[in-house]
């Protein structure tokens, strides 16, 4: 259960980081341009995210747990940083191969890929760190 909370708030999370990321004050607009606005592009991301976070997310966040668990960690600094690396590995693997997806011909940029790659960096530590916080709270 506590996973499927986490899942719920990191969506909404990391979609109004990247909402206001992307969001363009009308000051800064450019005339006759459409811009999204804040929470056209937040619905946006969630219809994205969700079902990345839920099915492809979730299932690797219990394979990573396992891994920590048979890697027997005994400080819990050192557990902390080994889920914090397999995470981040995870979560710009998982953006790249979004990217993959996404793009219909073969001219993939460098800058998408870096950018995806942070994307899905980003996505990883904001469930990993409110796994971790769920988690606390849910042991006291």
């Amino acid at each position: 259960m506590k996973r499927f909370i986490t899942v719920t708030l990191s969506v909404i999370l990391f979609s109004s980081i990247f909402s206001g990321i992307s969001y363009v004050p009308s000051s800064q607009r450019e005339p006759n341009v459409y811009y999204f606005g804040f929470f056209e592009t937040l619905i946006l991301v969630i219809i994205y995210a969700g079902p990345v976070y839920l099915f492809v997310g979730l299932p690797l966040s219990i394979f990573i747990d396992k891994l920590i668990e048979k890697s027997n960690c005994k400080s819990v600094w050192t557990r902390y940083f080994v889920g914090l690396g397999l995470y981040s590995l995870f979560g710009i693997f998982v953006g790249f191969i979004f990217l993959i997806l996404l793009i219909r011909n073969n001219n993939i940029y460098h800058m998408e890929v870096f950018l995806y790659s942070i994307y899905g960096f980003i996505a990883s530590n904001i469930y990993y760190h409110l796994l971790l916080l769920i988690s606390n709270i849910t042991r006291k």
